[in-house]
């Protein structure tokens, strides 16, 4: 079978191979599925992303080939270069990931002869909803993320907002107009089958990269109340409510540290926003910068608690990624995160922007070793299924035969 790949990073053929592990960016979940597809099969391989560059740019090795696609201002230029990159490569199926990006737009308007289906990643739709897309962040919070000179220039995160909402439908016209979708949590098969009643949905694994599954958390070698959270660039990734939360938990626990993973502008508005807001814990928060898979693992190896405050999120991998090492995982109850996550077994909720509750829950985690342990050792065992590398593979490839004869009737 013959398998071209739409994604939303560009990636090396070295990249795909090692399955991301030395990536620090974003796109290591596809890296590691394609990694596992070019092991475990007898695929022949390609995968293309939009990237800076003036023309089509190809690269390969035995059994996979790359495609680096211009940009272009005119979408509808991209997308006819799209259209000849795949008629010259002549594949039987298109896998394209995600529906952030305009790629899928080939299958909604019938650009492409051959069978397609769609990963659903994050939603847009319900990510730019205002209310989700700031958090619970006031209008003067808002105001206060720019700089001056953003919005006259078209930057900051209100202009990201109205980016985001123009995304959403685009997104929109890929979900109505496509016919298969693989997906991973209850809440995007209910989203799915919201906007598209026709849909024919997968339930598809995903691949975590090996660094996190071959290292194992253990309390005693954790550094005790520091609590961990990996993606700070968004106002809905809630970032705000865990420095509240810490705030809250000091006075009884004034060892505790944030480690925040990412990074954290220094010039943009909301940067300097959430360094104002990080200062006022004088010195509690560590950043950690942009970090590889060995590095992440390592870090949350040290810590006592991992925390996911984000507002709206699909099956985040940072959750995923923490259950797998066998932490304790604290999250918002939001989205398809509850598919992740059973509360008092593989986890802890409390709801979304709830930094009295946040606390709670952390001094929870804090008072009680037994509990923490428990949930970390529950979490791993079902993560270890849920991410096996060989089963996703299985079940992917059952998907794609399934499509093809569907296609094919």
């Amino acid at each position: 079978m013959r398998v071209f790949h739409f994604i939303d990073r560009p990636l090396t053929v070295e990249q795909l191979r090692s399955g991301g592990q030395a990536m620090n960016h974003g796109g290591t979940w596809t890296a590691a599925f394609l990694g596992q597809m070019l092991q475990k099969t007898e695929f022949e391989l390609a995968f293309a992303a939009f990237g800076s560059t003036r023309q089509v740019q190809t690269s390969g090795a035995p059994g996979i080939r790359s495609f680096l696609i211009p940009h272009r201002a005119c979408l509808a230029r991209s997308l006819r270069m799209c259209c000849d990159v795949v008629r010259e490569w002549r594949p039987d199926l298109i896998h394209f990931h995600g529906t952030e990006s305009a790629y899928g737009l080939l299958a909604a308007r019938k650009m492409v002869a051959c069978p397609a289906v769609i990963s659903l990643q994050g939603l847009l739709g319900p990510c730019s909803e205002w209310y989700r897309y700031f958090g619970n962040r006031s209008l003067t919070d808002i105001v206060r993320m720019h700089r001056w000179l953003e919005i006259p220039a078209m930057r900051g995160q209100l202009m990201g907002f109205l980016r985001f909402r123009k995304k959403a439908r685009r997104e929109r016209e890929i979900i109505l107009g496509s016919r298969f979708f693989i997906g991973r949590t209850a809440w995007d098969r209910a989203y799915l089958r919201a906007q598209n009643p026709r849909a024919h949905y997968y339930h598809g694994g995903e691949v975590i990269r090996e660094a996190f599954r071959l290292n194992r958390w253990q309390i005693g070698k954790a550094r005790r109340h520091r609590v961990i959270f990996t993606n700070s660039g968004h106002p809905r990734k809630g970032t705000e409510t865990l420095v509240e939360a810490v705030q809250l938990v000091r006075p009884q626990f004034p060892d505790i540290r944030a480690a925040i993973g990412g990074s954290i502008s220094r010039r943009s508005g909301y940067g300097r926003y959430l360094r104002r807001r990080i200062s006022e814990l004088d010195g509690a928060v560590i950043e950690l910068g942009q970090l590889d898979s060995e590095q992440m693992a390592q870090e949350l190896l040290a810590s006592h608690v991992f925390v996911s405050p984000s507002f709206i999120d699909n099956s985040p991998n940072a959750v995923c990624e923490a259950q797998l090492l066998g932490m304790p995982v604290v999250s918002t109850y939001t989205g398809g995160v509850p598919s992740l996550i059973e509360e008092g077994r593989t986890g802890l909720f409390f709801p979304t922007g709830d930094a009295p509750m946040l606390a709670a829950r952390l001094r929870e985690l804090f008072e009680d070793d037994a509990l923490a342990v428990q949930l970390g050792e529950e979490a791993r065992a079902v993560a270890l299924r849920r991410h096996d590398p060989d089963q996703v593979v299985r079940d992917v490839v059952a998907i794609y035969e399934d499509v093809l004869r569907r296609a094919a009737g």
